[in-house]
């Protein structure tokens, strides 16, 4: 009987610390994760969009109209290529 007893007590002793270590951990929450960042730029297809746009407003307007339309050409063109580019 003291035998049996020895080898429970050393195998307590011994398995001990890796059934401690299997626990979960404790989140704390208080201590959240940083968001992750966004590396989806789209400012290529903004510089492409505002040029292209603001040509096809230079090219669709005439005489005093073209100060309105290539910056709205522009503009368009800018939201537009950003879309287009995944942004």
């Amino acid at each position: 009987m003291v035998v049996g007893c020895r080898w429970m007590l050393a195998a307590s002793l011994v398995l001990a610390p890796a059934i401690a270590s299997s626990e979960p951990a404790i989140q704390n929450p208080l201590n959240t994760p940083a968001p992750t960042q966004n590396a989806n730029s789209c400012m290529e297809g903004t510089i492409a969009g505002g040029l292209i746009g603001a040509g096809i407003g230079g090219v669709a307007t005439r005489g005093r109209a073209r100060w309105i339309g290539i910056p709205v050409g522009a503009v368009g063109g800018a939201l537009l290529g950003c879309q287009i580019d995944g942004g």
